[in-house]
Order: structure tokens, then sequence, then C-alpha cells
């Protein structure tokens, strides 16, 4: 059977409901650290406030103008009955209901009972400004007074009647099932607040539904009332047992059955707007508990300002999945766990959390943008370095950092997340490992999407170029092979490099046609250049969601026989990390090819736990080195892990290419270690002709 529909879930406790614009608060302040805050932030919540000194002029405002909300400090306490008093005389001449809130420094069974005494709508023991605004937002919404919702299970249509009419008179909103059978489709559809339930009804009795209902994870603790005329006790057990709140017997008094009903719905709903109690640090790791720390940063979201100091850092350990499918759940999660226990120790009093598989969250609000960059590279560095023993082994992550400043007001808490996560996976190809958000400045952005308007026009016109740079074999070949580079000449005719198209057209949802356009134009010019008796070969770079198209193999072959060009002729080139990350999609691509001849080439190769995976998963023909291994002057350490990496790629019989090469020195040291192609300026610059001497090139 189809799977039922979700329920509408209830708002989350870290999203409170929206405010009515100008909804009136008097607030009985004395003016404390956390009044001062509390007060900011319900203006700036919509919140319209008035601040009182004296239980008098609250009676005095309250009497001309009622407002929707008395908020009273702790520091009145001892005057909450004659501010309840206040409140209930105010109540009897407005039109709209009037809240009364408290608060209090400390838990005190007296104080609760006199808050009670005292009609107090909503009593907060040490709060924070975050959960004060949160809590009031529900209280004050709207949806707050909605009717309760009661599903009857009953297969009597008179009783059923019966119990249905006295709860719609009570104002609540009602559904009857006559057949049990129905009973779950009812319930994702309805989604009641609760259940009355009969024992005795053919096909499935109650006790067989509340067993079922409760395996249904979104109602497992949705209020469950038997109402029956079963007199024995056991059998009442067996309905409890089962997974019943509530055994009500027949006959019923009306105001019994309300009152019940009533009762176990308010305390539902209670609940399930009420954060869960947390019990601070997480005793192994030192972390903080993730609703926790969000409930906080949506806090400080919320308040920030244009001065505000602190913000939010980004961990994220890379490639997360591949290590849970080389080391397997359990000892990835031992990992994670000493990772977690790293960040706690290094964080300190700073609150850290464990947001996601292989991320984490450091909530800082006191360092200055200077000082958070400088915080990231301590517990990158602190995380890069370590030895965790994973299986009797040292293993070494790969941490990027994104970091994110609270000054930079990002309208919610969820935007600020989305930017600090996008800057730590653009700082994985930093070298420092992490990366500040910078908001876009408005000539950035216009220039931006003056260069998007630019990329499809130059799509639309055929008048992208190509640029061409020799793949030269270190011992000599006759082979003819080149780079094909994407350039794009702006309005003020200067070449822009494939770096500042690309990732526009990735971000606009582009880049298929773009990566197309380079395939069929070079195999237009494969095409060419055999028919004079010159063949070709062509390393041509495709983005990860080009690859991942659904279509794209089936049109890349119709466009192989369209031009009369082998597959030989093509190497696909895609970057080590993208195919990381896109493994799965990349492989059925590839998968796809082979059968033609089209050959793969990993770029920005290196050596990484990932390598040895990816020699497995794809079928490449070539690796590509990483720039740090073509510089200038490598270090003892640097040239052996080159060798060894060589030899890796040789062993799996695939050939190994030195690229951006620009000097003698790189060119012996690479020969010197094995590489089998030279690629660079060394070579020779890129150039749009391909008159390169391939014969004669020897290193």
């Amino acid at each position: 059977p189809a799977p039922a529909p979700a329920p509408a879930a209830p708002p989350a406790a870290a999203e409170p409901p929206p405010v009515t614009p100008g909804t009136r608060v008097y607030h009985l302040t004395e003016h404390g650290p956390l009044s001062l805050e509390l007060d900011q932030r319900l203006e700036a919540a919509g919140y319209e406030v008035e601040l009182l000194e004296s239980a008098d002029e609250l009676h005095e405002l309250l009497g001309a103008l009622p407002a929707r909300l008395a908020l009273v400090d702790a520091a009145f306490s001892d005057q909450l009955d004659a501010i309840g008093a206040t409140v209930r005389e105010a109540r009897t001449r407005s039109s709209q209901p009037i809240q009364l809130v408290a608060l209090s420094a400390t838990d005190d069974i007296t104080l609760r009972l006199n808050a009670q005494r005292a009609g107090v709508d909503l009593l907060l023991v040490e709060p924070n400004a975050a959960e004060v605004l949160r809590r009031l937002a529900v209280l004050l919404s709207p949806g707050g007074g909605e009717p309760f919702r009661v599903l009857v299970v009953e297969d009597d249509r008179n009783q059923a009647l019966f119990a249905e009419g006295i709860l719609r008179n009570a104002g609540m909103q009602t559904e009857v099932v006559l057949d049990p059978l129905d009973v779950l489709e009812a319930l994702h559809r309805f989604n009641p607040d609760l259940i009355l339930m009969d024992l005795h009804m053919p096909h499935a009795n109650g006790i067989e539904l509340t067993v079922l209902i409760r395996d249904q994870d979104p109602f497992l603790h949705t209020p469950i009332v038997f109402l029956s005329g079963e007199a024995d006790t056991d059998r009442q057990f067996d309905a409890l047992e089962a997974g019943g709140d509530d055994f009500i017997s027949k006959p019923v008094r009306p105001k019994h059955l309300i009152a019940a009903v009533q009762n176990r719905v308010t305390r539902h709903r209670a609940m399930q707007a009420r954060p869960a109690r947390r019990s601070g640090r997480n005793p192994e790791t030192g972390l903080l508990h993730r609703s926790e720390l969000l409930e906080s940063l949506h806090g400080v979201v919320a308040g920030a300002s244009a001065d505000s100091a602190g913000g939010l850092l980004f961990l994220e350990v890379e490639s997360v999945n591949l290590l849970r499918d080389r080391l397997g759940l359990t000892a990835l999660e031992q990992l994670l766990a000493g990772v977690g226990k790293l960040v706690g120790e290094r964080a300190g009093q700073v609150p850290a959390t464990r947001f996601g598989d292989g991320s984490f969250l450091v909530l800082d609000t006191e360092r200055d943008e200077a000082a958070l960059e400088a915080f990231a590279a301590q517990l990158r560095g602190a995380l890069v370095q370590h030895p965790f023993a994973v299986q009797g082994h040292p293993l070494r992550l790969r941490v990027s950092v994104g970091i994110c400043a609270f000054r930079h007001r990002f309208h919610n808490a969820g935007d600020l997340l989305n930017a600090a996560e996008r800057m730590a996976r653009e700082a994985r190809t930093s070298d420092r490992g992490f990366k500040r958000f910078e908001p876009a400045q408005p000539t950035e952005a216009a220039r931006e999407a003056a260069l998007v308007k630019q990329i499809r026009e130059a799509i639309a016109l055929n008048s992208l170029e190509l640029l061409y740079q020799p793949v030269v074999a270190v011992a000599g070949s006759d082979d003819s092979q080149y780079q094909v580079l994407l350039r794009l000449r702006d309005a003020n005719g200067k070449l822009l490099p494939a770096a500042e198209v690309v990732p526009l057209a990735e971000r606009g949802d582009f880049i298929l046609d773009i990566d197309r356009w380079v395939l069929q134009a070079s195999m237009k010019l494969v095409r060419d250049r055999r028919a004079e008796g010159r063949p070709l070969r062509l390393f041509v770079t495709q983005s990860p969601l080009t690859l991942a198209d659904p279509g794209q193999a089936t049109w890349l072959k119709a466009e192989l026989v369209a031009h009369d060009v082998p597959g030989t002729s093509m190497v696909i080139e895609l970057r080590m990390e993208d195919a990381v990350i896109h493994a799965a999609t990349i492989r059925q691509f590839c998968d796809a090819m082979v059968a033609d001849g089209v050959q793969f080439c990993l770029s920005q190769f290196e050596s990484s736990p990932d390598t040895e995976r990816l020699f497995d998963e794809l079928p490449l023909g070539f690796v590509k080195l990483a720039r740090k291994y073509t510089a200038t002057a490598l270090t003892p350490a640097m040239r052996d892990e080159l060798k060894v990496l060589i030899d890796r790629a040789h062993r799996r019989g695939l050939e190994v290419i030195g690229h951006g090469v620009e000097d003698a020195q790189a060119a012996a040291t690479l020969w010197m270690s094995g590489i089998d192609f030279i690629q660079g300026n060394l070579v020779q610059q890129a150039d749009r002709d391909m008159d390169f001497d391939f014969q004669q090139a020897v290193l």
C-alpha cells in the first residue's frame, strides 16, 4: 500500500509562530541584564513594548488601554496576587484576551503556588531571553486557540453521535470512524489531538488498534482514552497496558467526558510546545545538545545588529560518506565522537555541538571577525594534526571551516547556517582550509548579474571561445593531444577563465548548456583534423552536475555518431574533489561511455584516503597531479609522496600528467619521479592555434 501522508506537524520549537504587528506588551521591569536584552528582542520581533516600574502603573494603564500581555519580572514576585487581580479586572472590560506571564530567578514551590493562585498563564523559571521570546510567541500566536481535534472510534453509530455531540457542543472539532479498519487513514488525514476509543468492535478491537497506532511515530504520544461499558478491571488494565492513557466506563456524564478530554489535550499540546529538557553538555564530548545550541542561535540572530560581535563556525570533516563505507558505521561513530571530544576541549566554554554526520557548530558571541578567523585556524589545526586511532591505526582527517559573523544580520538562523556551510565547502579548495563569509557588495552583485547575462548571450550566439594547451609525453610521441580551455570575452574585451564562468553557470542551472557546447566544439575540431589526416585527442573538463544529468550519456553517444568521431579521441576530465562527492552518479555516466572508447581523467589528483577508492570506482585512464606537486621547490617529504603517488597510479595502469608546469626545475623533478606527460607554460602557453610539434618534443 502507498505510504500514508505525514500529518501536519506543529511549529518547531526553534521557529516560533509569527507575531501580529503591534502586539502590545506591558513589561513590569527591574531593568536587569535579562530584561534589557529581552526588551530589545521583543521590539525587534515586532512587539510594542511599554516599560513600567510599579504595579500601580500597570493597574492604571490596563484600566485605560488593555494590552495583549502583562510581563512581570522576578523582582515583583511578592506582588503577584495584586497583579493577578488587576489583570482579571482588565479582562472583564477587554474584547481581547490578556495573558499574564511571570519570570522567576529561582524554582520554588511556594512561588509556583502563588503564581497559580494569581492566575498566571505562564511562569518561566531561570529563563534566557531566547526561551522567553519563543514561549511568548507560542502563547500569543493566533493558532494557540485552535479547537481541540478529537477522533471518535466507535462502531455503534448512536454511541458515536452521542459522544460527538457532547464534544462539539464544548467547541471541539470531531470526526467519527465507524469502521475500525479506517482508523489509520483517518489519523493521518485528521491529525487528532486525542483519540476516543471503543473497546469492543468487529474486525479489530480497541486494544489491537491502539498497538497499531503506537507503531506510527507521529502518534506515539497522542492521548488515547477508552470509552467502553467493559466492567472487567483486568480487561481495562489490558487496554492501558497496550498504550491507552485513560479508561472511562459507560455510561458517562457529559461534564466528565469533556473534562477528561480537555485535560488530556491541554497537557499534550503543552508538551508539544515545550522543548525537551536537556542535561547541558554531553559528559563524554563536552558538547551541547544540538537543539539547545540551535535555540540559542535563533535568539542571537534575532537580536543581532551591525555592531554585534561574535559569529558561527561550521566545521566539516570531509568525505564522511567514503569514511562510512570504508570503516563501517560503528567505527565512524567512534571516530566522530573523538572529533567531537577534541572540538569540545578546544572550544572550552564556547558553546559547541555536533550538527550533522560529520559537521560541528561553534557559537561564539564575543570575538570579532579577525579573532574568529584565528579561532577557526586554531580549531582546524588541532583537528587535522591529531592522529585519531581507528581500528588500531592512526588516521588524520581533512577539515574545512566556514565562518559567519553575526554583524551581517541574516534574516534567520537557517540563512546563517546555509551561508556557513557554503563557506566550509568553498574552504576545501583554500590553502588555509577556512573561509569567512562576506556579503556580496552591490557592485559585485551587479557585475555578477551582468556576467551571467553575457554568458547566456554567448551560449545563444555561439560566441564562447576555446584555447588549447598541448599535453606532451616526456619520452616523445607522435600523438597530438591538447587540453581544451573555456574562455569568455567580457564587455571590456578581457578573456575570462573558466573559473569565473563555471560557478555562475552551476548556480544558474545552465552549466549543462555550456558543457555540451564545449563538447560539440571539441568533436567538430576532432572531425575536421581527422579529415585532414591529423588525428587528435582532446582533454575536455566537465562539471559533475552535467555528468549527473540522466540524459547526458545518451546525448554524448548520439553526438559522437553524428560527428563521426571515435570515443577514443575524447578524454572527459573532472576534479578529484567533485569525483569524491559525486562518485555514484559519475560512475553511472562512465560505465555508459566506456564501451564507446571514451576515456576519463582525474585532475587535482593528490594522496588522500579517497585515492584507492576512486581507483576502484571509476574507469580512469589518466590522472592529472594537483598543483602542489608541480611547484618549483618540493620538500624531501613531498618528493617522496609524489613518487609513491605516481607509482600507485602506474600499478593501476594509469598515465600521469604533470599539470601547470612553469619551469625546468619542476619538470626535472617530475621526470625523475616517473611522470608520463607534461602540461603547462613551460611547454607552451594556451593558444587558439594547434601547431605544436609533438614529434620533436622530448623533455
